[in-house]
């Protein structure tokens, strides 16, 4: 899949999540088993503040050309998500959510392998190089 591609149905799904944390938390938290609490309200708000950020951050870099910046955006997705997959499979080994967070967990280790894979011919022709900017 091409970066452009990913990074378009990744700020999709990034909005769609947004919207629902912010709208509707309850949605998600019932179907994977959690009672809504205050608590999970605010996180749940929180989380979606990060996810429109997200969403944003995709939308605007979906034809940036390889480099260290596209780079850096890509391992960042990349391993947010892989780690959102192994906390989905560790709470529900837990028992702290049914088997319902296994459609997210899916969701997540796609979206994580593909933005790592997307590096792999993002790094051949990464340009530039961390450090100093010279002025103009």
């Amino acid at each position: 899949m091409k970066f452009s591609q990913l990074a378009i149905l990744t700020a999709g799904l990034f909005f769609i999540l947004a919207a629902i944390w912010m709208f509707c938390p309850q949605l998600l938290l019932a179907q994977w088993g959690i009672t809504p609490t205050p608590g999970t309200d605010v996180l749940g708000h929180r989380s979606a503040a990060l996810y429109a950020g997200l969403g944003v951050m995709c939308l605007f870099a979906r034809h940036a050309e390889p480099s260290l910046a596209r780079y850096a955006l890509a391992a960042g997705i990349g391993t947010l998500c892989l780690i959102l997959a192994v906390s989905g499979v560790v709470e529900w080994y837990a028992g702290h959510v049914n088997g319902q967070i296994v459609i997210a967990v899916f969701i997540e280790l796609f979206l994580g392998i593909a933005f790592l894979l997307s590096n792999s011919v993002g790094k051949k022709h990464a340009t530039g190089k961390p450090g100093r900017v010279k002025d103009k």
